[in-house]
């Protein structure tokens, strides 16, 4: 029955009063009464819809068609029904079983007259009718409950996968073509694919690593080539580090194989520092695969043998080698620094030319003693032939002065702050002007302590007026730009000042000078408007909102609450929450004989809060002008009103609204027509849990080509507000 006892007693009368129906005694009800379960163990909760066509009851009650739904809470399952296996032909009763909307699954009942409350067992049938034939119940069964008298259990086994003819247990599972569970073939040691094919497991090497690396090539600000031990694979995984700062592929330099090409402008400078990391190839290069260890070194599949692995004691006495030997030949060894055949004759010191180059002398070469004392001299004076004589006082330089002939003579210290310079002949102290930079180059100081410019990265455009930081051609009057792949971030951060305290800490003006936004010390944004540019995939105006309102208001406020999931301002000293359209909508036509949606609206859970109102308008359209029909306003499967017309009404307008106090739900509902008088009422009932489905369903009274049309659903919020 109708959740409503109210409702049954009061609308249901006057709505069959309006079709004219005749009034008779009740037939005679058979109660279903039974516990459902789910698959997995646990108690069913949602809603059980019932539905079935005309019928003559036993007694020659004449059953008209309809529907009604009845919630099953914690798996417990209570209807009371017309019986219908004494009824005419055909009768019987169409199941559906549903959860937040969603239908399950659906069966047919036979119910037969039976004083005692039946079980699902007892009146569930195996399919539909047959057309025509009679409909009984199914005998009973006192025995074992067999799976198809589970409700949903049948579904449930289909949905999940069932042991193949391949199964084994303690076998790694796969499943076959027919979705069954096999037992992979094969032996314990093989690998198992993705297509469920086994194999034996390839070797695989993971890839290797180079970090810390210095870059091989000359450090002298003219050099742009420089070469790696090995070449980075893939490319991109080079990090290529100046002084500390990475360096950008493309913008700063090139790579080709192992060859790093600086660009024009980044050229490396005495005293810089380069630092590489990269990674590089796997198992099919050189020095890709997987490292190599203990005795070895280098990379599989051609490691070499490790340093100092092999020594005296590996070697057998007979093999005529030793380890000085081995030494000599190691693969690592250079023979840049070995004496030339001259120089091993007078290690001897038999033979031999020594010379300032010939570092390989010793006691028993009697013409070069060990004890050689220099003798003294002054640097700039009459000892060196190429040098004018001068008294050296603190901070002098040497320079070279003169073409016939060239001589070196002393440079006094300049003026402070002064700076060495070159006329293009001679070193002269200066005015400290830098013409080496391009135009627009801003110079500041590496972290080598050197004055040095990057173009790319910070610039001064003097045309224009407008400063690049990040950027080489700025476009506004200050842009901002980080451009770096790895940990690029472009922020702006203003901070205030010590002394800030009222003081806006930004401020934008007109070319009067006059303010035409600022930012406020506290945070404020003050500007004459905001227009906010809306796209495909943003909306132009987002507000986190608050967990509860601000304790502080001022005139003219506007926030969004979220727990409460409503918008609100403030005016005149209080709150106010803005109504909300949850939905507005058209629906369809019908010409059905039992109860069919004709349109619905759902209500996400977190909206229905207690004292919240929910106002719900709709308009229905009678396509004829012969046939009686029927409607129905619903909320979450709980019958708001239900009222019958007859057919020569051509329009129905109905009105109600819905509000939640703790467990319980309030309503009251008005309905009219063009000719058919103003009804009212309201009622109660437990409050439904979960989303709320709004649904307005129709049905005409008789078989017939006329419909009924929902032609317009609207339910709008009223959030609760309390002011003092």
């Amino acid at each position: 029955m109708y959740s409503n006892p109210r409702w049954a007693r009061g609308v249901l009368p006057l709505a069959w009063l309006a079709c004219s129906l005749p009034l008779g005694a009740q037939p005679s009800l058979t109660t279903i009464e039974d516990t459902v379960f789910r698959a997995d163990g646990q108690r069913f909760d949602g809603v059980v819809m019932i539905e079935w066509r005309s019928f003559l009851a036993s007694d020659y009650s004449s059953i008209a068609a309809y529907s009604k739904n009845s919630r099953i809470i914690n798996g417990v399952l209570k209807v009371s029904l017309v019986p219908t296996t004494t009824a005419s032909a055909g009768a019987c009763y169409l199941v559906k079983y549903s959860n937040n909307g969603r239908i399950l699954f659906t069966e047919y009942w036979a119910v037969s007259p039976s004083a005692a409350p039946l079980k699902l067992k007892d009146v569930r049938l195996a399919g539909p009718p047959i057309a025509g034939a009679a409909v009984n119940s199914p005998s009973a069964d006192t025995g074992p409950v067999q799976i198809g008298g589970v409700a949903g259990l049948t579904e449930e086994l289909a949905a999940r996968p069932k042991k193949g003819l391949g199964f084994s247990p303690s076998r790694a599972a796969v499943i076959n073509s027919n979705g069954d569970l096999d037992a992979a073939a094969g032996d314990p040691t093989d690998c198992l694919h993705v297509n469920g094919s086994t194999g034996p497991c390839s070797a695989s090497s993971s890839p290797g690593f180079a970090d810390g690396e210095i870059p091989a090539g000359a450090l002298n600000g003219a050099n742009a080539v420089y070469t790696l031990a090995n070449a980075p694979n893939p490319g991109s995984s080079l990090q290529l580090f100046r002084n500390g700062v990475l360096q950008k592929y493309g913008l700063d330099f090139n790579l080709s194989g192992n060859t790093i090409t600086f660009l024009s402008g980044a050229f490396p400078q005495p005293g810089d520092m380069l630092i590489a990391s990269y990674r590089i190839a796997g198992a099919s290069g050189l020095t890709g695969g997987s490292e190599a260890g203990g005795a070895l070194a280098g990379f599989f599949p051609a490691p070499s043998i490790a340093a100092g692995a092999i020594s005296d004691q590996h070697i057998s006495p007979n093999a005529g080698i030793a380890e000085s030997k081995l030494a000599l030949s190691f693969p690592t060894h250079s023979n840049a620094n070995d004496p030339t055949a001259d120089q091993k004759a007078a290690l001897s010191g038999s033979a031999g030319n020594p010379s300032n180059t010939n570092r390989f002398v010793t006691d028993q070469d009697s013409r070069l003693a060990n004890s050689r004392p220099p003798a003294g001299h002054p640097l700039l004076g009459s000892s060196h032939y190429d040098t004018n004589t001068a008294a050296v006082s603190r901070g002098d330089l040497i320079v070279g002065v003169g073409t016939s002939p060239s001589l070196w003579t002393r440079l006094p210290l300049g003026a402070p702050n002064r700076c060495l310079t070159s006329n293009g002949a001679d070193a002269v102290w200066n005015t400290c002007l830098f013409t080496g930079f391009p135009a627009g180059a801003v110079p500041f100081v590496d972290g080598s302590g050197s004055l040095a410019h990057n173009g790319s990265r910070f610039s001064w455009d003097n045309v224009l007026r407008r400063l690049g930081v990040g950027v080489a051609s700025p476009t506004s009057t200050l842009t901002v730009y980080d451009s770096s792949v790895i940990d690029g971030a472009t922020t702006l951060e203003v901070r205030a000042g010590e002394g800030q305290a009222s003081a806006p800490l930004q401020r934008w003006k007109s070319l009067a000078g006059a303010d035409v936004a600022r930012l406020e010390a506290d945070g404020k944004l003050l500007a004459a408007s905001v227009r906010a540019g809306a796209s495909n995939g943003q909306a132009p105006w987002q507000q986190n909102g608050l967990p509860a309102d601000p304790s502080t208001n001022s005139e003219g406020d506007a926030w969004l609450n979220t727990s409460e999931m409503s918008r609100k301002s403030f005016e005149a000293g209080q709150k106010h929450p803005s109504p909300q359209v949850i939905c507005s909508i058209g629906g369809t036509g019908a010409s059905s004989l039992t109860m069919t949606s004709l349109g619905q609206c759902r209500i996400p859970a977190s909206m229905v809060l207690p004292s919240d109102r929910f106002r719900i308008d709709y308009e229905l359209s009678h396509e004829g002008t012969s046939t009686s029909f029927s409607y129905a306003l619903s909320w979450g499967g709980v019958v708001l009103a239900a009222r019958g017309a007859p057919g020569s009404e051509t329009m129905i307008s109905g009105r109600g609204d819905a509000v939640n106090r703790a467990s319980t739900l309030y309503w009251n509902w008005q309905n009219w027509g063009t000719s058919l008088a103003l009804l009212a009422g309201a009622g109660n009932s437990s409050a439904p849990a979960g989303d709320i489905i709004v649904e307005v369903k129709g049905q005409m009274a008789s078989s017939t080509t006329e419909t009924i049309t929902l032609r317009g659903l609207t339910i709008v919020r009223l959030p609760a507000q309390v002011n003092p």
